[in-house]
């Protein structure tokens, strides 16, 4: 029986699932979907191919789970900005600001998952972990007073999609977080953009 790493073997198979999630992300985020399979996350995980499958039964959960953990990890730094800015406009500008920054960064490079195959519970839990990651946004616009804040958050959300279209293609990224903020702020009638801190 192969030896165990932890108090229990639950616990065990635990740390290890764990250990291959973030194997996943790191994989995907460095190469994306294209050069994303079960030998490489093997590799950086440090386990032989074909652990890969006791824990994800198909390359495609496999993408699955690094597409979630990736989701997560943006929503907590996107959550943290948020959650440390006061009112409802500088928390608008923080989520636009702290969003376009986790997309070019180099934490990762999120692939459209919209045209990736993934087994559809895998899918339900990225739309889930996308709506979360949406949260902060429409609860500041929904303080603010705006109108219908699910549908403008949804309009802001493509305004910094597109933010972060440019910077990938070279633009700036801090006059474009600037510029977006502004257009943002007027586009939402919170007026004039908030100070960088």
């Amino acid at each position: 029986m192969p030896r165990i790493e932890a108090a229990t073997v639950a616990e065990h198979n635990a740390m290890r699932r764990r250990q291959v999630v973030n194997a996943a992300a790191e994989v995907l985020g460095d190469v994306g979907v294209g050069g994303f399979t079960p030998a490489a996350v093997a590799k950086r995980a440090g386990l032989a191919r074909s652990s890969m499958y006791q824990y994800y039964p198909s390359t495609e959960a496999l993408l699955g789970a690094a597409i979630s953990e990736m989701l997560v990890r943006s929503r907590d730094r996107v959550s943290a900005a948020v959650d440390g800015a006061g009112t409802p406009a500088e928390r608008v500008t923080a989520y636009v600001r702290e969003a376009i920054a986790d997309a070019t960064s180099g934490h990762a490079t999120m692939p459209d998952v919209h045209a990736i195959e993934m087994p559809e519970v895998c899918r339900e839990g990225v739309r889930a972990l996308h709506d979360e990651l949406m949260e902060p946004l429409r609860s500041a616009l929904e303080d603010a007073g705006v109108p219908d804040p699910r549908m403008a958050s949804v309009l802001v959300r493509g305004l910094v999609n597109a933010a972060v279209s440019a910077a990938r293609r070279g633009a700036p990224r801090g006059p474009l977080e600037d510029a977006t903020v502004e257009f943002v702020l007027a586009g939402v009638g919170l007026g004039a953009p908030v100070a960088r801190v």
